[in-house]
């Protein structure tokens, strides 16, 4: 079988301890595929602009996969090929139960992320995660005085929302109340200090979709690598499905071959075997 297409999930797969930067072995590996053919798409989490700059840089990277499937990006001719997102009416409703709580909000939308004005005039860095720190210091972010009536007003649809160090307190309540908006879907089981969530109708399987119709490249010339559950569907339908060595056992079962460690660079390990 040859590959022609790569799915490349980023937090516990293409990133090692410190989440932030791509090692010298698997940012060559992601280059000679390039340079051979191959389609290499990110396919994450994380909203377009908190991407790895060394990707975000790199020659030949033109498709995207963004926030678990919100978002199927071309860079080429900057543009969506593939949405699905929280309304703006449904955005701001949801964001008018945040606001005004001091919260580290971190709201994905338009390829970026949104704050709260009155959480980053007093923010405090110990409370960004380590390797968001980066992103922040550096003002990567656009800060508005009230998310819900800014949304509104401009039409801007929510991607997705992580929320870090929510207090004890708090937990539930937000948990319970953002829960019965009825249009989002929790990624992350149950209250606690960090929540994630997006549209209710997420599907990442969908954004893949419309990248791989428009490459011309089926899922069975196609390889998937991931650690995680956001993965599983992605490595059932692709024709190569390869699990990191620190993936939980159920995603290992799924997969076709497991690679090595992300600390070991198990990414460039898969390019090397099956795509190289």
């Amino acid at each position: 079988m040859k590959i022609k297409a790569v799915l490349m999930d980023m937090d516990g797969t293409l990133l090692g301890r410190s989440q932030v930067a791509v090692s010298v072995r698997n940012m060559t590996a992601i280059q000679r595929a390039i340079e051979k053919g191959v389609h290499v798409i990110p396919c994450t989490g994380r909203v377009y602009n908190m991407l790895p700059p060394q990707l975000l840089t790199q020659q030949g990277l033109r498709y995207f996969v963004t926030c678990h499937g919100a978002r199927a990006y071309d860079k080429v001719l900057d543009t969506s090929i593939y949405e699905n997102l929280i309304s703006p009416e449904n955005s701001a409703k949801l964001l008018k139960i945040l606001e005004g709580k001091g919260l580290y909000n971190e709201i994905a939308a338009n390829g970026t992320i949104y704050f709260e004005k009155s959480v980053t005039d007093n923010l405090d860095i110990n409370q960004v995660p380590e390797h968001h720190v980066w992103y922040v210091r550096d003002n990567c972010y656009t800060a508005v005085e009230k998310p819900s009536e800014y949304f509104a007003e401009h039409g801007i649809s929510i991607e997705k929302i992580n929320l870090y160090g929510i207090p004890e307190e708090l937990q539930q309540s937000i948990y319970d109340e953002v829960g019965a908006t009825g249009f989002i879907k929790h990624t992350r089981p149950g209250a606690g200090p960090n929540l994630e969530f997006s549209t209710d109708t997420l599907d990442k399987l969908k954004a893949v979709d419309a990248i791989l119709k428009k490459l011309g490249v089926s899922y069975e010339e196609t390889m998937a690598i991931g650690d995680s559950s956001s993965d599983l569907e992605i490595l059932k339908a692709c024709g190569l499905g390869v699990a990191m060595g620190n993936a939980p056992d159920n995603i290992k079962a799924v997969a076709n071959v497991v690679t090595c460690l992300n600390t070991e660079d198990g990414l460039a390990e898969a390019f090397e075997k099956y795509v190289l």
